[in-house]
């Protein structure tokens, strides 16, 4: 009997140290793109900035490699903007809303008329959003003409 009492005790010692873990633990998702001129050039060295859409924060920042790609891992679930800033830190281009659901990629592509300050001297910004298991597609197109006047005057 006092053999058995010490195992318990000496069991109970060791995993009174041992973090439990839950099966209700945290989950995040992953976000991975491409960020590329309209002409199709990579958009290498540039960095990436993830802000939330609830806070309008930054949360995560990776950088593009040669070929444009990046990727940006334990992200919370939630909605996100995907912003790729130049040398400079002028903004190049700007995603649509990615929404990152736990366990799972959401994939996009942004693609920057120029490397001018978006909203400033670009004349078109095409972005366009995958969001992988979703099998959702949208594509939004802004065009600045230069013209200040209101589109509905």
């Amino acid at each position: 009997m006092r053999r058995l009492i010490t195992v318990v005790l000496a069991s109970l010692l060791v995993f009174a140290g041992t973090p439990l873990t839950s099966a209700a633990a945290k989950s995040t998702g992953t976000l991975t793109g491409v960020a590329r001129s309209t002409a199709g050039q990579p958009l290498g060295s540039h960095s990436v900035r993830v802000r939330s859409v609830r806070t309008g924060d930054v949360v995560a920042t990776a950088t593009t490699s040669a070929s444009g790609s990046f990727v940006v891992p334990n992200l919370d679930p939630g909605s996100y903007v995907v912003e790729i800033v130049d040398a400079a830190g002028r903004i190049a281009g700007t995603s649509a809303i990615a929404t990152v659901v736990e366990g799972s990629i959401a994939s996009l592509t942004v693609t920057a008329a120029s490397t001018e300050l978006v909203g400033g001297a670009a004349t078109a910004l095409i972005i366009t959003l995958v969001a992988v298991g979703a099998g959702i597609t949208t594509a939004i197109v802004v065009a600045n003409n230069g013209n200040d006047a209101s589109p509905s005057q």
